[in-house]
């Protein structure tokens, strides 16, 4: 951590020490006062919502509201294609864009526990092409790296956009070009999708496998997420397609051909297996999970920070939870774990009309009613 003001070394020690406990406490104890009568009066008011959501807003998606072991709620409306008026079910895989990155923040915390990376070392230790060398893993994983988003600079210089741009050849665009970094590494905290794609050609170097070999062989198949996978452009399977908010599909561009940041298509079900399989331990150690929680930005507030692939929130400025959004290519998405009750809530959606924008403080607050 970077050297700060020793009150804000105070107020980050206390949110981890509050943090542990909550992880220590939260998968041994249960709210005796969630009873049966309270959970149908919970669910018949997420049922209103999720109609409101459906009649008033538009929403085309799948739905989930949990609390442990417990899904209180799911559902789903809509078409995975318009044009077809196929229609969508609760197993239906959408691409979740960027909560890509939180898998990719695990698999280097897999390999950093394995003892195959240091996250406190420079990237360009394992990636000798990578030229910024005073950039580190840790940087990386919760953007504090500078590094400027390859958005606004690959079209500049990936001069066909008719073929994808790759990881391999955006890293060498890296090293010919060295486009200028937005800010001094570990400067301030910057979101940066160039970040989680160079990770990306990381766990790769380092693990000898493709990403995708690599998290189909140690998290999709082991823990038999059967509805999540990579997919990488040009990838010989159906997925569904995304739309604009005039319902019209929404064709990719070169730019999804870069993994790591996005790319990961996945199910409710299987992103709320993945919010339980990390936050219980199941998946990572208690070392790198508090690594993944602890907010690594000091001059951001507590409650508006980041981890490692999660943002991190407070619901009334006092229950943390971390949680992380997606869009891209017209899929709009949201997972959100809340330690102290266990609450996961998934919302996934092929068209971006913004219909769910704001609605998980909506949720807490009827999860949160005695």
């Amino acid at each position: 951590m970077p050297v700060c003001k020793h009150s804000v070394i105070f107020l980050v020690l206390f949110f981890v020490q509050s943090l542990n406990n909550c992880i220590s406490q939260s998968f041994t104890t249960s709210n005796r006062y969630f009873d049966s009568l309270n959970d149908v009066f919970k669910i018949k008011q997420l049922n209103d919502l999720f109609i409101y959501l459906k009649n008033e807003k538009h929403f085309n998606g799948a739905f989930l509201v949990a609390k442990g072991e417990n899904i209180l709620y799911e559902n789903v409306s809509g078409y995975s294609s318009y044009s077809t008026k196929h229609r969508l079910n609760l197993h239906s895989s959408f691409e979740i864009a960027s909560i890509s990155k939180s898998f990719t923040a695990v698999a280097v915390l897999m390999l950093y526990e394995e003892g195959k990376v240091d996250i406190h070392q420079n990237v360009s230790n394992y990636l000798p092409d990578f030229p910024y060398t005073d950039i580190t893993i840790h940087q990386l994983l919760c953007h504090r790296s500078g590094l400027p988003d390859y958005f606004d600079f690959a079209e500049k210089y990936h001069k066909n956009t008719q073929y994808p741009l790759t990881n391999d050849s955006l890293l060498s665009m890296l090293q010919a070009y060295k486009p200028e970094c937005s800010a001094i590494p570990d400067n301030n905290f910057e979101y940066s999708n160039t970040g989680y794609a160079v990770l990306a050609n990381l766990i790769e170097k380092v693990s000898g496998m493709s990403l995708k070999q690599y998290l189909n062989t140690r998290i999709f198949e082991p823990f038999e997420m059967k509805e999540t996978f990579l997919y990488q452009f040009g990838d010989s399977v159906n997925i569904m397609l995304g739309h604009k908010s005039n319902k019209r599909v929404y064709y990719r561009n070169f730019l999804s051909g870069v993994i790591g940041d996005k790319g990961i298509q996945s199910s409710i079900h299987d992103l709320y297996l993945w919010a339980k399989l990390i936050f219980s331990e199941k998946i990572i150690s208690r070392e790198s999970l508090l690594l993944l929680c602890t907010p690594h930005n000091p001059e951001s507030p507590l409650c508006n920070n980041y981890g490692y692939g999660f943002r991190i929130g407070c619901v009334d400025q006092k229950n943390v939870i971390f949680y992380h959004g997606g869009l891209w290519n017209g899929n709009h998405s949201l997972l959100v774990y809340r330690p102290y009750d266990e609450a996961v809530i998934v919302i996934l959606s092929n068209i971006y009309n913004k219909s769910f924008v704001g609605r998980s403080g909506d949720i807490f607050r009827i999860l949160d009613e005695l």
